[in-house]
């Protein structure tokens, strides 16, 4: 999986494609408190195999702006 591609046909938009998802992410942890859900804690590390080995049961949370 290669969203950019690769060599010669690279897009040329990678650079601020990955500036710009590093940016939103990094302001979404800064605005926001991040919990995990259920509150029990237990988190399901178990595999399925799709196009490529993604996970059986997906991680959840619970997001409450910070005040």
């Amino acid at each position: 999986m290669m969203p950019f591609g690769a060599g010669r046909r690279i897009c040329p938009g990678m650079g601020i494609g990955t500036v710009h998802v590093t940016l939103m992410l990094a302001r979404m942890v800064q605005e926001f408190e991040w919990l995990g859900y259920p509150d029990n804690g237990k988190v399901d590390l178990s595999e399925k195999l799709e196009f490529t080995v993604v996970m059986k049961n997906s991680l959840r949370a619970k997001i409450k702006p910070r005040a």
